[in-house]
């Protein structure tokens, strides 16, 4: 399956913001979101379908900015820095199971996870939950697939993916922030 083991991350966010409010920011303003959150050009529903009472399937194409210095940032494909995420949001449950497919590694990196939201705060906020496991595919690392390197950058994607998963809590109550101030 994979030359390499899988990376679990799990997170939990406190957001001030009542569970249904934030699951409608996840689930129906991902775009929006999106220009809240810091190192996100941009976010693009491609595909939306009611496949049953209270559940909804999405294809979102997410695309990273590109932060990086000069030199090396001439060097990157900007499709490198895109990822297309594939969900499907249970409204009753509250929960959404997911995979996302990206461009780097060759299209080799790919995770699968859930995100989940209870209420917190005497029901005025919202614990935001998420786990996720990252693959690499077989050969995608080439010659840096063994050894200390390995493990190096399955460390280094462990972080990227808890960054990434903070940064979306991050938006989402940015987002939640200045439409409530604009309102």
């Amino acid at each position: 399956m994979t030359d390499q083991a899988p990376v679990d991350v799990r997170r939990m966010v406190l957001l001030r913001r009542p569970p249904q409010r934030v699951w409608k920011a996840l689930r129906d303003e991902a775009q929006e979101v999106g220009a809240w959150m810091d190192g996100i050009e941009s976010v693009r529903c491609v595909e939306r379908s009611d496949d049953e009472p209270g559940v909804v399937s999405t294809v979102h194409e997410w695309r990273a900015a590109n932060a990086l210095p000069g030199p090396l940032a001439s060097r990157v494909d900007g499709s490198a820095l895109t990822w297309i995420e594939r969900a499907r949001w249970d409204t009753d449950a509250l929960e959404s199971r997911w995979r996302v497919e990206s461009q780097l590694l060759g299209n080799g990196l790919s995770a699968v996870g859930r995100t989940w939201l209870t209420p917190a705060m005497g029901g005025r906020g919202t614990r935001l939950q998420f786990e996720v496991t990252a693959h690499v595919a077989p050969g995608a690392l080439g010659p840096l697939a063994r050894g200390r390197i390995k493990d190096g950058i399955r460390e280094a994607a462990a972080m990227i993916l808890a960054k990434s998963l903070q940064d979306l809590a991050e938006g989402v109550d940015a987002y939640l922030e200045g439409i409530e101030n604009d309102g």
